[in-house]
């Protein structure tokens, strides 16, 4: 009997395939589900990253499931763009709530059956149906309005078939740096979001950030040496807890030896990246580029919670030129 895992199907050229025939349901789907192209495409580039490393561990028929779940766990997806405009024929999707226009997008977007959706959502189909019942456009006496679902899954189709020569050129390269890898490198054809300096721009400014922490981690230590110290309340007297005798009451300690089984043994490989602690950090390029540069947005709230407020014209313009010398105001974004 073959066997189930198909050690070929990690190959570069079946999960190049594979990748190629769900990227233009998923580009679109990731589009309307947050109401923002860009961002959609960088949670498209997140899972597909994802996706590389699980598609060896999995057989081919699982390769769906997992993709479309690592998709929608994307946290980019979880919630509407700061910019986020949906088509004029698509408006009614900005009214539905996260959970049922996922369920919405699963069947119409990404082209999956009632169970196939449920499992990516992680729910039984009857409650599947349940949202996707929510998500139905409705009709004036509030029925299901059957040419609304109609015109609906028209549009969302008319999408798919729309997609320009350069979103796809986009979306292949997207594909490729996946596979090889390379997906975490930023091209000229990949812009910045707004508001992100290269990081050529900005290594010019981490030298002073990092001495003024050094700054600080030094005076921390001298502050320890000359500040008063409280003093240390004694231990309890044991016998204050005693039954009256005088002494403390014995108490019944047992232990149990833990199995010899190491508990990862219990979980598929394959599971790790979604339990991963960071898996939100890993997953979200624009809030690890945040986190990196944590010590230097901590530093600006500082500066601004430190400087008085000006009370006066005078004082303000005084203030305003305090900020400027401090390099606050009008100091690049990191």
């Amino acid at each position: 009997m073959p066997n189930t895992l198909n050690d070929a199907a990690a190959a570069p050229a079946a999960l190049s395939a594979f990748l190629r025939g769900v990227e233009r349901r998923a580009a679109v789907f990731a589009e309307l589900q947050c109401g923002d192209r860009e961002v959609g495409d960088s949670a498209l580039a997140a899972a597909m990253r994802a996706f590389r490393t699980h598609a060896a561990a999995l057989p081919m028929a699982g390769w769906p499931q997992r993709f479309w779940t690592l998709l929608l766990a994307a946290p980019p997806l979880r919630r509407n763009a700061g910019q986020a405009q949906w088509p004029r024929t698509l408006s009614s999707l900005a009214l539905l709530a996260l959970l049922e226009r996922q369920a919405l997008l699963l069947r119409l977007a990404a082209g999956l059956a009632e169970d196939e959706a449920a499992g990516v959502l992680g729910m039984s189909e009857p409650a599947y149906q349940q949202a996707l019942a929510a998500a139905c456009p409705r009709d004036a006496g509030g029925q299901p309005d059957l040419l609304a679902w109609r015109s609906l899954a028209e549009a969302i189709q008319q999408q798919l078939r729309d997609l320009p020569p350069e979103r796809l050129a986009r979306l292949a390269r997207i594909r490729e740096d996946a596979i090889s890898g390379s997906g975490l490198r930023q091209t000229q054809k990949h812009p910045l979001p707004a508001g992100r300096a290269p990081v050529a721009q900005t290594q010019h400014r981490r030298w002073p950030r990092i001495l003024l922490v050094l700054v600080l981690c030094a005076a921390a230590l001298a502050a320890t040496w000359w500040w008063p110290q409280r003093p240390v309340s004694p231990l309890p007297d044991p016998s204050h807890i005693a039954d009256g005798s005088g002494v403390a009451p014995q108490v019944d300690i047992r232990s149990e030896a833990l199995p010899e089984e190491m508990a990862a043994s219990r979980f598929d490989a394959a599971d790790y990246l979604p339990t991963h602690p960071d898996f939100e950090l890993l997953m979200d390029d624009e809030g690890e580029a945040a986190a990196r540069d944590a010590d230097f947005h901590a530093w600006r709230v500082h500066m601004r919670q430190a400087l008085p407020v000006p009370e006066s014209a005078t004082d303000a313009e005084a203030g305003s030129t305090q900020m400027q010398e401090e390099g606050v105001i009008n100091a690049p974004a990191p």
